[in-house]
């Protein structure tokens, strides 16, 4: 990375719309584009990470489970303690 970064240091210039021009090295507008994308996945992720985790601390108090795949919608039943540490494994796995 340190070789691709002293090869690229030549002045690039980045065209925004209404005749906006920024000029910089294209090491570092790569980084900074490579950063603005991690930082865009994170936030993506974000909203799924919280459901996983308040249902698994729904889970782990006792509360209700929805019914996934059976025919009967809306039915809640309690959960089990093998249920609460497959689905806190699941999430565990998935970060």
């Amino acid at each position: 990375l340190f070789a691709f970064a002293v090869n690229n240091t030549a002045t690039t210039e980045l065209r925004f719309f209404a005749g906006i021009v920024w000029q910089a090295p294209l090491i570092a507008l790569l980084l900074l584009f490579f950063l603005g994308g991690v930082v865009f996945g994170f936030i993506a992720l974000v909203p799924s990470w919280v459901r996983q985790r308040v249902e698994i601390r729904r889970l782990r108090r006792g509360g209700p489970v929805k019914a996934m795949d059976s025919g009967k919608r809306g039915v809640q039943t309690p959960a089990s303690p093998d249920t609460i540490q497959s689905i806190a494994r699941g999430a565990r796995t998935t970060r």
